[in-house]
Parts: structure tokens; sequence; C-alpha cells
């Protein structure tokens, strides 16, 4: 089993009550992608031959390292062709995450998505000889114990206020459709917020400065898988601001596999708080 799948895995106490370790990867408190792909997991085993369509969160508390997360199942609605779960996560006796999930059985029908102009893959540049496994200026630290992630440079002529990424698991993963789902849910709580703030900063040096200056705490969280896909194959996560506003900011995300195919979709508004100076 790769780390990072390894590292979402519960312990099961008795029936719809599941327990989840954390992992201190450099954030002031529990990483929210942590816990939202755990609960997604604890969801998916108390569900039989469906898979997640839908997802949505929030984050009400601090997540503590030092004590297990316990999450609790109820299982809504076992219809003929749709599940519901809601999971709540606890520490110290109190919530501190909710979520909401569906889970479809596969149908056929329609088919559509807008396509977009695709970058250049980090396989295609490295053939290029653009990028090299020791290009730091492309790495993202927070993913990068577990994940191949470089940022997308933005194109000088193009004005996005966008964020995008190349992103992938440095391990293998199974073929079962439910692990790569948990992955796309760990790594969509990654950037989002950083997102919603860049049109308060054109170039790429002052979104660090201002970054640096803000707290950023996601509120809620929403998850849309589209089509089958693969988290440990290249994946393009694009962030896009929506809103700022009384201290909070909304992101949208969209993740594409190599061929420009749209995966799934994210919405995301958080804490974009200036932090006090004194």
């Amino acid at each position: 089993m790769s780390k990072i799948l390894e590292a979402l895995q519960l312990d099961q106490i008795e029936e719809d009550t599941f327990e989840g370790r954390s992992r201190d990867i450099g954030t002031p408190q529990v990483y929210g992608g942590q816990v939202l792909g755990q609960a997604l997991e604890a969801a998916r085993r108390t569900v039989e031959d469906r898979e997640v369509h839908s997802v949505h969160a929030y984050f009400l508390r601090r997540g503590d390292f030092d004590i297990p997360i316990i999450y609790q199942v109820d299982r809504n609605r076992d219809g003929g062709s749709f599940t519901a779960r809601r999971v709540v996560a606890s520490q110290h006796g109190k919530p501190i995450f909710t979520l909401s999930a569906s889970f479809q059985k596969q149908e056929a029908g329609l088919d559509h998505y807008e396509s977009i102009t695709m970058p250049a893959t980090p396989d295609q540049l490295t053939e290029m000889g653009l990028l090299t496994p020791d290009s730091g200026r492309h790495a993202i630290s927070l993913l990068a114990s577990d994940f191949d992630a470089y940022r997308v440079e933005p194109d000088p002529e193009n004005k996005t206020t966008s964020l995008r990424w190349w992103v992938k698991t440095h391990d293998s993963l199974p073929n079962e459709q439910s692990a790569h789902n948990t992955i796309l849910a760990y790594i969509s709580d990654f950037g989002l917020l950083m997102a919603a703030v860049t049109p308060h900063a054109p170039s790429i040096e002052e979104r660090r400065a201002l970054w640096s200056k803000m707290l950023f705490a996601s509120i809620d969280h929403a998850i849309w898988f589209h089509r089958p896909f693969r988290a440990d194959e290249w994946l393009l996560y694009d962030c896009n601001p929506v809103s700022t506003s009384n201290s909070r900011g909304c992101a949208r995300g969209s993740f594409y596999d190599t061929r420009g195919v749209l995966v799934a979709t994210t919405f995301q508004e958080g804490l974009t708080r200036l932090k006090k100076t004194s």
C-alpha cells in the first residue's frame, strides 16, 4: 500500500464507527485534506458497489495531532441508485468536522464537459529539458512527502488569476476507484484559499508576500466526482478565485487528466484574514 493511502486508512472500532490517526505535515493544525479523506473513507466502508459522486463538508474546529479522530457514520439512505451517508469527526468529545457524501451505481447517459487549453505535463517538460528533479522553484513543499507536485508557471502575457498545479502520488495505487477518490479528496484542500486572494496580488512575488500575511482556514468544502481517473498519474489542479469579502475567500477548482478530461470539480470557502500587526 502507498504511504499516503496507508495514512488515510482507519481502524474499525464498532459498526459504523472508525478511528484515524493524524500526521504533522507542517500545517498549524491537522491538515484539512487528511480529515476530508479519512471521513470519505469512513463513509465508503459502509457502502457496497457504488462510487462517491459528491461530497459536502464543514470544518468546525482545529484538529489535534496528538489524539485519534473518531469518525461516526450515519446511514441516511440506501436507494435503488443512490446511497447517502453523513460522517461526524470528533476529538475531545466535540465534533471537529462533518461530511455528507452521496454514492451512485454506474449508469450510462449524456457526457459533456468544458474543455481547456492544457499546459505541458511535467513529463513533457522533462523531455524538453525544462524541468529537472532539483527544480526547487516548481516543487510544492506541503505535498512533497507523498506526491510529485509542480506549479504551472503562468504565461507572462496572460493576466489570469488562476493557480495551477500538476500532481500525482509518488507510489502506485491499487486499481479500485475508491482509493483514487480518497487521494483526490486529500489533495483538494490544497491551494484553493491561496487562489481566492490572487486578484489582490498580480505577480507571484506579490502573492507570496500576501500569503505570508494571511491566516487561512477552511470553512466548507465540496467535491463533485465526474469521471474515473488515477491519482498516481498526472492530474492538473486548476484553481480559480470566485470572491473575497468579510475576511472569507471562495475559490473553484477543476481536476483534469493529461488528456484534458475533467474528472472532478471542487469549491471551497474559508477564512482569508489578514494577520494583525503589532
